[in-house]
């Protein structure tokens, strides 16, 4: 009779509790608990919680007190003001911090069975909590100011005890309805959306969270499963309604800041191996030409607390895609080689649904919160003012050949902003190069480009050797290319002895069978006779030393072999004097040949 008191008096005093929802779960340790862990000796249920006498000064009645001391989580993105870790969160982690036993109660004692018997496996979270959901935290409006992209706390429909998040505002321990206890499931991110809303108020009007692919897409497993470390139950079936848990998990996560369940990349890989996500990024990655995520960076890197202008050089994949406004969408081509003038590709040069809402920088050195354009994305890395193409360095293809220019100009936005007053003559990336359009006669008329308006992508260029960039069907953008430079077709630099060096790159865009006529220059005695690329004379991306993008690649390392093009006659530098439409003199010393006023 007087257990039947108690357990009435906890019922009645403890709102939203229920006797059976307890029972039925794995907080029921008492005898009749239906699951593995549980006392054979002791039949009341709440005592291992609470007590209706002498209780811990804790509400509600608590019976049990915490020893641990905890490391709290830690996050350049988060900005909340501790709470008072000795409220609620503390009560939970009295069992979850796994330093008191289970047995281990205020009264009336020790339950004898339970004394040694301590939380385990997943439900164990330790003392260091800097690995799950911060908890014990002041979520007020206040909050806002800094972390624009939560709910105001008016409109969140969970517990906010005294304007603090604790386990409860997630957690029903009496209740298992939503596994693991939960007021409300994590399908489709409904829970997690409760509290965030990972479009920022007035961080722009083209994306929004709940268009993502990660919100919308109903791709399947075909291979491993990437939610493996997730019990069934509380697994979707696809990747919209697993939502926020493709990526993210709540506690014990591998990488603490942010909740990422996994390394950067590894984690987008569980489903970008072709195995979920139609492409597989993975195996491009792992091309001998790359951009190079698997270089470890520290923990803290976040795409949208880092300045561009200021950041350690590196490269996630965080840095191009931003996984909460990511969608499919036509490639970023401005032409499919196999069919030049369908459709199916994006309009230079604006980025589409796979880079919308990343930082950049734009074509005058600006930080840019959102990118509008591509390229303002990929100069965060190759266009940093003051720096070399690669943070002080000559990105890897320049830099294994020492490639030098004549014009000694690296930085790629220098190279082709057209706003720079140095330059001379720019592939048309940031934007059409009028001055050049009267003598560019070789540009293919079977292409969707034109000399007068035409722009390109930098992935037109750089690409997977097998993406549509190159005509193929596999995954675009410059994730990983077996050309070096992550071409999309080849563009050799020096072949060797026994083959015929291939310019299929320039030619994408360029007429040969122009080229080879002569109608603007000798092209057939170069390329095809001395056999020499493309690169030795022109510089892909722009010129601060002449038109038509003539830059003389005034030194390399092929090999061991040094290759050089020196000056001549008066001229100390190799020199190209412009004399007119198609006509020009040469003043060098390059293959073999002194050209001492060549006219062309």
């Amino acid at each position: 009779m007087r257990n039947i008191y108690l357990l009435f008096l906890l019922m009645t005093t403890i709102p939203g509790i229920t006797l059976a929802g307890i029972a039925e779960t794995a907080h029921n340790l008492s005898s009749s608990g239906q699951f593995t862990v549980k006392s054979n000796t002791e039949d009341r249920i709440c005592i291992f919680c609470h007590t209706p006498h002498a209780s811990a000064p804790d509400s509600p009645l608590w019976n049990r007190s915490s020893t641990g001391v905890y490391i709290d989580y830690l996050s350049s993105t988060t900005h909340a003001d501790a709470g008072t870790m000795s409220s609620s969160s503390v009560l939970c982690l009295s069992c979850h911090d796994g330093t008191i036993a289970l047995g281990n109660i205020g009264r009336p004692g020790t339950i004898t069975d339970l004394s040694t018997t301590y939380i385990t496996d997943r439900a164990l979270l330790g003392t260091d909590l800097s690995d799950d959901h911060p908890v014990s935290i002041i979520y007020n409006p206040t909050l806002l100011n800094t972390d624009p992209d939560l709910v105001h706390p008016n409109n969140v429909d969970l517990p906010l005890r005294n304007n603090e998040l604790h386990c409860s505002s997630c957690h029903d321990a009496h209740e298992n309805i939503h596994p693991p206890f939960l007021h409300k499931s994590t399908t489709n991110g409904d829970l997690c959306v409760t509290c965030h809303m990972p479009r920022p108020e007035g961080a722009g009007t083209a994306w929004i969270w709940s268009n993502s692919s990660h919100a919308t897409s109903t791709a399947t497993p075909q291979g491993t499963n990437p939610w493996s470390e997730r019990k069934p139950e509380w697994t979707g079936l696809t990747v919209q309604a697993n939502a926020c848990m493709n990526c993210h998990t709540p506690h014990n996560a591998a990488t603490p800041e942010r909740l990422i369940k996994g390394i950067e990349e590894d984690t987008c890989y569980l489903c970008h191996n072709g195995t979920v996500a139609q492409t597989d990024i993975q195996t491009e990655m792992q091309k001998i030409y790359h951009h190079p995520v698997e270089i470890a960076l520290n923990d803290e890197h976040s795409a949208r607390t880092e300045n561009p202008l200021m950041m350690p050089w590196h490269v996630e994949c965080e840095d191009c895609h931003n996984p909460h406004a990511s969608f499919s969408e036509a490639p970023m081509i401005s032409f499919n080689p196999t069919n030049p003038m369908g459709g199916g590709h994006s309009v230079a040069p604006a980025v589409n649904g796979s880079m919308i809402g990343v930082t950049g920088i734009d074509a005058n050195g600006n930080f840019k919160q959102e990118a509008d354009f591509e390229y303002e994305v990929c100069f965060k890395c190759h266009g940093v003012p003051g720096k070399s193409a690669c943070d002080n360095q000559r990105c890897s293809t320049a830099d294994s050949y020492n490639m030098v220019r004549a014009d000694g100009v690296y930085n790629i936005r220098d190279k082709v902003n057209s706003g720079n007053p140095a330059l001379v003559s720019y592939h048309p990336i940031v934007e059409n190069d009028p001055s050049n359009n009267s003598e560019v006669p070789s540009l293919r008329n079977d292409i969707p480009l034109t000399t007068f308006s035409g722009q390109i992508y930098c992935s037109d260029c750089h690409s997977s050797n097998t993406s549509p960039a190159a005509g193929g069907l596999g995954p675009a953008g410059p994730h990983g290319s077996i050309h070096q430079g992550i071409m999309a077709q080849t563009y050799d630099i020096d072949p060797a002895s026994s083959t015929t060096l291939s310019n299929d790159l320039c030619f994408k865009c360029h007429d040969s069978g122009n080229l080879f006529t002569d109608q603007s220059f000798p092209h057939t005695e170069h390329v095809v006779a001395e056999n020499l690329g493309c690169v030795n004379c022109h510089d892909p991306h722009g010129s601060a030393s002449n038109r038509h993008l003539i830059n003389f690649l005034t030194s390399s390392n092929i090999g061991g072999q040094i290759r050089t093009i020196t000056g001549t006659g008066d001229y100390l530098e190799p020199t190209w004097l412009d004399t007119g439409v198609h006509n020009g003199s040469c003043w060098l010393d390059c293959h073999g040949t002194v050209h001492n006023g060549f006219d062309y």
